[in-house]
C-alpha cells in the first residue's frame, strides 16, 4: 500500500511500500549507490561527455505561467498530454486513458493534495512510458476516482476517503478549509461523472516519496540504445525554461547557472534529496534560515515565517549558489496589479516554518534545473528577457 500526500509543505509518504522487485531494480537509473555522500565539487555533465539529451516545447503555451506546463507522452501506448509538477513525485493517470489493459489492481494507492483537498484514488501499477527519444519503465498511480476528502489524515486513514470525511466539494478561494455542514454523503462527494482522462507527472525531489516514483530518472533506453548506469554520454537531469524542458544535463543546456548543494536524505532506505535551502526576510527583521520549492504545479504561494507576514509585508527570498545569490523581493499587497512577474496569484500559510512555495510564476524571471546525481538545484537568472520587470524585483550578489 502506497500513499503519497502533497503538501504546500514537504510532503509526506504513507503506508508501507511493497519491496522493489527484481525488475525495478534494474530499470532505475538512480539508487543509493549511485550518488555521493556529499556533491562533488565538479559536474557529472563537465567530467562525461554527457550528448544525450532531450528537448520537449510545452505541449501549450503556459502563458507567463499562469497555466501549468504540459509535455506530450505516451503511456502504455496511448498518447496523452501530461502535466508537469515539481511539486510531487509520481506519476499519475486516469484508468479511462486504457480501455484495453487489465491491471492487477492489487495494490490500493492514493495521492493527496492539501493545497485543494482533493484525493486521487487508484491502484499501482508497472507501464511503459516514452518521452522523446527516451523510453521508461515506471511506476503508476492509475487512478480510477477523485473525492475531496478534506479532513484526509495520512496516519490514521487507509489509501480511500473515510465516508465520514467526504465533503460536499473543494472550491477553494483564498484558503481550503472543512467544517461539519460541508460533509456529505458519498455518492455526492465524488464528481457526477468520472473525471476526464488526464496524467500528472510529478517529477519533484524532498516530496515524502522515493526518486524511484520520478518517471523521469526511470529511463532505459535512448533512441533504442540502453543506458547502462555507467553511461558517459548520458546524465541523469532536467531543465526547466520558459519554451519547455530539457531532459539529460550537458555542457550546453546547464550554462550559466549558480547551484546550490542540497542535503542528502532518505525515504523508507531509498536515496532523495532534501529541498532547496534558502535565506528569508520578513520586512526590517533579521534573515532566517529556510527552504524553498519552486512548484510548476501551483500559481499560489504558500509561505509560514517568522515573524509572520501580514496583508502589507516586504518578503524578501534570498536563493543562494556557488556563483551568485538571488534575491527576490515580494510585496504581499501587490497581488492581482501585474507588477512583479513572480508574484504568486495569492499567499498562503504553511504547515512548516521557514518553508516557502513559491508557484510557478518564479520561473517568468528564472530557469531551473535538477541535478539527482550530484544533488545540485540550479538557478539561471533571465533578467528582463522573457519578462518585463524581473530587474526592479531581483537584486543580484
Amino acid at each position: 500500500m502506497l500513499s503519497i500526500l502533497k503538501f504546500a509543505g514537504p510532503a509526506v509518504l504513507v503506508g508501507k511500500a511493497a519491496a522493489a522487485s527484481p525488475v525495478a531494480r534494474q530499470i532505475t537509473r538512480i539508487d543509493p549507490g549511485d550518488c555521493p555522500t556529499t556533491t562533488e565539487v565538479s559536474y557529472t555533465w563537465e567530467t562525461k561527455p554527457c550528448t544525450d539529451s532531450y528537448f520537449s516545447p510545452w505541449t501549450y503555451p503556459t502563458n507567463n505561467w499562469a497555466n501549468a506546463p504540459t509535455v506530450n507522452i505516451t503511456l502504455d501506448g496511448v498518447e496523452v498530454v501530461a502535466t508537469v509538477d515539481t511539486g510531487s513525485t509520481g506519476l499519475v493517470a486516469s484508468i479511462s486513458l486504457f480501455p484495453h489493459n487489465n491491471f492487477t489492481r492489487q495494490d490500493p494507492t492514493s495521492i493527496f493534495y492539501s493545497s485543494s483537498h482533493w484525493l486521487e484514488e487508484g491502484y499501482e501499477e508497472w507501464i511503459d512510458m516514452t518521452f522523446g527519444p527516451f523510453y521508461m519503465r515506471t511506476q503508476a498511480i492509475i487512478k480510477n476516482r477523485e473525492v475531496c476528502c478534506p479532513g484526509y489524515n495520512s496516519t490514521t486513514d487507509e489509501p480511500r476517503c473515510p465516508s465520514a470525511k467526504l465533503a460536499r466539494n473543494c472550491e477553494c478561494s483564498g484558503g481550503c478549509t472543512s467544517t461539519s455542514t460541508s460533509h456529505n454523503h458519498h455518492k455526492r462527494a465524488t464528481r457526477p461523472a468520472p473525471p476526464p482522462p488526464v496524467a500528472y507527472m510529478g517529477i519533484g525531489f524532498g516530496r515524502g516519496a522515493p526518486q524511484i516514483d520520478n518517471a523521469f530518472l526511470d529511463t532505459v533506453t535512448f533512441n533504442g540504445q540502453a543506458i547502462p548506469p555507467s553511461s558517459q554520454s548520458y546524465c541523469p537531469g532536467y531543465v526547466i525554461t520558459t519554451d519547455g524542458i530539457h531532459l539529460g544535463l550537458t555542457s550546453a543546456n546547464t550554462q550559466n547557472f549558480t547551484f546550490v548543494t542540497l542535503h542528502q536524505t532518505s525515504v523508507d532506505g531509498q536515496r532523495d534529496w532534501s529541498t532547496a535551502t534558502m535565506q528569508y526576510q520578513i520586512d526590517n527583521s533579521t534573515q532566517q534560515n529556510g527552504t524553498v520549492l519552486v512548484d510548476t504545479g501551483i500559481s499560489q504561494s504558500y509561505f509560514q515565517s517568522m515573524p509572520p507576514w501580514r496583508a502589507n509585508s516586504t518578503v524578501y527570498l534570498s536563493v543562494p549558489g556557488d556563483v551568485d545569490t538571488y534575491t527576490i523581493r515580494y510585496e504581499v499587497d501587490e497581488t492581482g496589479k501585474g507588477w512583479n512577474p513572480m508574484q504568486p496569484t495569492r499567499f498562503g500559510g504553511s504547515p512548516t516554518l521557514g518553508f516557502i512555495n513559491t508557484g510557478r510564476h518564479f520561473l517568468n524571471c528564472f530557469d531551473v534545473m535538477y541535478d539527482p546525481v550530484g544533488g545540485n538545484y540550479g538557478y539561471r537568472y533571465l533578467g528582463d528577457t522573457r519578462a518585463a520587470n524581473c530587474s526592479s524585483y531581483v537584486s543580484q550578489g
